[in-house]
């Protein structure tokens, strides 16, 4: 089998280029940086389908609490939270 060490811009790119998904610039780096880090932790496969079905991005907090019905810190009682530079966050879907 043969591996390949993926690097923080070949993750945000793949995730560009999906046409399935609607990341942003932001939120791609975001969620390549967060996967970078599990991935260190455990042994784990890149899958950008997986990733586009396991995780969504917003706009802002606001947002997601409102698709959930949810107020305040609840959002990080239930999920992984991923804060953006600009605001954008996504989430792992539940």
């Amino acid at each position: 089998m043969i591996y390949r060490e993926l690097t923080t811009n070949y993750m945000v790119d793949d995730l560009l280029s999906d046409g399935y998904a609607s990341w942003t610039y932001n939120q791609a780096v975001a969620l390549a940086d967060y996967i970078q880090e599990f991935g260190e932790e455990t042994d784990w496969e890149w899958d950008r389908v997986a990733i586009r079905c396991d995780y969504t991005g917003y706009a802002n907090r606001a947002e997601a609490e409102a698709d959930y019905d949810l107020d305040g810190e609840e959002l990080e009682d239930h999920t992984t939270v991923i804060i953006c530079d600009d605001g954008e966050i996504v989430i792992h879907q539940f």
